[in-house]
């Protein structure tokens, strides 16, 4: 391939990842007009990227109303990217299960929200069954949320904080994320639910940013931290062992 080839495929490349990160951000969709003046190129050019892409099942029409969203090819890629990482979890996270006798799960992000990929639930009389899916609370409100928060870009935790956190608790919010960054352990919001006691830590990976989390009854929790939270850490180290953890991005984040 001519130099000038691979410089022109790099741009389409480049090109057709700023049109997907933008319909990523208007779930509703958007039209191709709106495209283009968003990312600043021709219509016609933004209309070729978006029928090449259409075809793929990356882009969808987004319905009566007109314009185009995210299409289904995204999340079956993203749905085998989680069937991977819980099929290599799944076995530590019942080990930590077992040591720890509680209620542990492997979470993401689902835009704003937490989402549980997997969990094991502890054989206890008084136990937490955590939800599978999408969690309707901000993820800030969440151990695993937080921890996750913790781990990602500043621009990226910013944007995702400016939708969900009232203007009054955001100094607030970002502190606790800060300090997470520096401890490694997350706690939920003592206020969210004062029955519940959520440790969690950011898991990263070759699959982006997850959380290992430890869900407790508040009545169990007191003097728990440090043997829960050791305990969470060697599984997720383990599980970063097993998956191949970016060591550019966890030598920065843990410093």
């Amino acid at each position: 391939m001519e130099p000038e080839d691979r410089t022109a495929g790099i741009q389409v490349i480049a090109r057709a990842a700023s049109i997907m990160r933008l319909l990523s951000e208007h779930p509703p969709g958007l039209s191709l007009s709106a495209i283009a003046a968003e990312i600043g190129l021709a219509r016609s050019t933004v209309q070729r990227i978006v029928q090449a892409l259409q075809a793929e099942g990356m882009v969808e029409l987004a319905g009566p109303q007109g314009g185009f969203q995210l299409g289904p090819t995204l999340a079956q890629l993203v749905y085998r990217q989680q069937a991977d990482i819980v099929t290599v979890a799944r076995p530590l996270l019942e080990a930590l299960c077992n040591e720890i006798e509680e209620t542990v799960a492997l979470c993401g992000l689902a835009g704003s929200q937490v989402t549980t990929l997997d969990r094991c639930v502890a054989e206890r009389t008084l136990r937490v069954v955590f939800p599978l899916g999408t969690i309707p609370h901000p993820a800030h409100r969440l151990a695993p949320g937080l921890a996750i928060l913790s781990a990602l870009p500043e621009a990226r935790v910013t944007q995702l904080l400016a939708g969900s956190v009232p203007p009054r608790d955001l100094a607030a919010t970002q502190a606790e994320i800060a300090r997470i960054r520096t401890t490694d352990l997350a706690l939920d919001s003592s206020d969210f639910n004062p029955e519940l006691a959520g440790f969690a830590v950011p898991l990263r990976s070759g699959f982006g940013v997850h959380a290992i989390a430890a869900i407790v009854p508040a009545a169990r929790a007191g003097g728990q931290a440090d043997r829960i939270h050791g305990a969470i850490l060697a599984c997720r180290d383990a599980i970063e062992a097993k998956l191949g953890e970016p060591a550019t991005a966890a030598a920065s984040s843990r410093r």
